[in-house]
């Protein structure tokens, strides 16, 4: 049932293990098989374990394999924030974070337009998300002095009328570690593992570090890190052996979710990129795929006719786009709302057929960009393809666009724009 791969991580005694998981690598199944390997054991008890999930979706599908399994009902399965709002909730005596909700974005932007009418001047139009991207960097650039009194009227009012967002509880369940009131709560929970973990930002880092567990298991995908707009970074999970020198590092490197034509043009966008952890990914499916790069006009009607060809294959074909702007392009084509995501909503799913959108809607900010990053999106975005994947590319080439940049990887002929070019491949 299990590979050697798996039979190392599931039977191994080393307290602290990272576990370096590719794409359709079976990392949950992994995970679960280790819960089992530790009740049969008794090894580490079930109420003493928090298992961390990064969303909603996946705490909730996780719960379900555990019951499925027949396993403890007594882990604690949730996400990051939602651990930490139970400890406040229930150990934490500073404040009664009963009357605490949570902050919506619609609410937010409200309270956040009344604060700045008196620097309505200062900030003019400009957007809120673009005054508060990177730390409210623009925003500084235009009034430091404006920004800081931001900040205070904006937790003053967070504080008076009992709000709270997801950054402060982060922040707010670091400080309460260094509280006695925390001894408990370091006691109670002593085996941490923690998925995506290539997704954790510094601070996240910082208190797992500080809730002194005995075992953590920290599992992720350098390659799929894909948040930094949220502040995440690959960072600690690039850099975990020297933040915890007793860790040994386990790999999943089989892929059994796509044939092998999907991997290996999946593998494409990442060759650029220098810091990350090298893999030798190997192909479980040794069936033959469909690998097609299409170069469409996004003026034409050839984007649809696209979609329809496939749409008649595989009834469920999903097309994929880096932004909800490219998105909504899409659905005011006509393509239905269920048949059209982004690749970060898509993130952690699979789908038989994958049509993937390299034209518009890319990061093209210039020197802000992060490429490596969005090197990293187009190859989750690949990735999820099981049976067919077509990659969709402009007929016309601007050499200083990232898009363009990446599509032209694919084939030294791409270079050349030859407008006429279908280029499919069958290994």
């Amino acid at each position: 049932m299990w590979s050697e791969e798996q039979k190392n991580i599931i039977h191994s005694n080393h307290l602290i293990k990272q576990v370096i998981a590719g794409a359709g690598s079976g990392k949950t199944a992994t995970m679960i098989g280790l819960l089992e390997e530790r009740e049969k054991t008794k090894s580490i008890p079930p109420e003493n374990t928090v298992i961390v999930t990064f969303t909603k979706k996946a705490t909730r599908e996780f719960k379900e394999r555990c019951v499925k399994k027949g396993l403890s009902n007594k882990y604690h399965i949730s996400t990051f924030h939602a651990f930490c709002y139970h400890v406040l909730k229930n150990y934490d005596n500073s404040k009664d974070w009963s009357k605490y909700k949570l902050l919506s974005e619609s609410k937010k932007w409200e309270i956040t337009k009344e604060i700045l009418f008196p620097l309505r001047y200062v900030v003019g139009g400009i957007p809120f998300p673009i005054l508060f991207k990177n730390d409210g960097k623009y925003f500084s650039e235009l009034s430091e002095i404006g920004y800081k009194s931001f900040l205070s009227n904006f937790k003053l009012w967070k504080e008076k009328n009992y709000y709270f967002e997801f950054d402060d509880l982060i922040s707010q369940f670091l400080q309460f570690l260094d509280t006695d009131s925390a001894g408990f709560v370091k006691e109670r929970w002593k085996s941490l593992i923690i998925d995506e973990f290539q997704d954790t930002d510094e601070v996240q880092l910082e208190i797992i570090k500080k809730m002194n567990f005995r075992s953590i298991t920290v599992v992720g995908d350098d390659w799929q890190a894909i948040y930094g707009f949220r502040g995440a970074t690959p960072k600690p999970f690039l850099d975990f052996p020297n933040h915890f020198p007793g860790v040994e590092q386990y790999f999943l490197s089989t892929n059994y979710r796509s044939k092998d034509s999907i991997i290996q043009a999946s593998l494409v966008p990442l060759k650029p990129n220098k810091d990350k952890i090298p893999k030798q990914v190997q192909t479980f499916r040794k069936e033959k795929g469909v690998f097609r790069i299409e170069r469409i006009n996004d003026l034409e009607t050839k984007p649809l006719e696209i979609w329809k060809e496939w749409f008649k294959k595989d009834p469920s074909c999903i097309l994929l786009t880096r932004s909800n702007y490219r998105k909504q392009t899409w659905l005011d084509l006509g393509l239905p709302a269920a048949q059209v995501m982004t690749i970060h909503s898509a993130k952690g799913l699979e789908f038989s057929s994958v049509i993937l959108d390299l034209v518009l809607g890319w990061s093209e900010d210039g020197e802000g960009i992060n490429e490596a990053e969005e090197r990293r999106i187009l190859y989750v975005g690949l990735s999820r393809a099981k049976d067919n994947l077509v990659l969709l590319i402009a007929d016309k080439t601007k050499p200083d666009r990232l898009a363009d940049r990446m599509s032209a990887d694919f084939s030294i002929r791409n270079r050349f724009r030859n407008r006429t070019l279908r280029w499919a491949r069958l290994w």
